[in-house]
């Protein structure tokens, strides 16, 4: 769910600022109030999935397969411990980059209305 909504909620609405502060278009208020509020969630469902790779990386000693696994069990935590570095590094763009972004372009947006 938590892409979803980014990509039918929150993604379109940075676009249509970006569009708005660019072309000097007047931008309608969202349905969700302030970019705040979606920004929240998403940050909220960001730090559930942060817990829940913890607890796979501490239930799987790091990614570590016994010494005696099988190339499918190797391969499996190979993918895994990717999976939660690409999650990492989303969840930091996201947080650390987008999102301020997205709340200071909409204070700028106000501010020239």
């Amino acid at each position: 769910m938590h892409m979803k909504k980014e990509e039918l909620v929150l993604f379109p609405y940075i676009r249509k600022m970006v569009k708005a502060k660019q072309s000097g278009e007047t931008l309608n208020e969202p349905r969700f109030g302030t970019v705040k509020n979606p920004i929240q969630t998403m940050m909220h469902e960001h730090d559930n999935e942060g817990e829940r790779f913890r607890q796979i990386e501490a239930l799987s000693d790091s990614y570590t397969p016994p010494k005696d696994a099988c190339n499918t069990y190797n391969v499996a935590f190979a993918l895994l411990k990717e999976f939660q570095d690409d999650l990492h590094l989303h969840i930091h763009l996201e947080n650390n980059i987008l999102f301020p972004k997205a709340e200071e372009m909409e204070k700028e947006l106000e501010g020239s209305k």
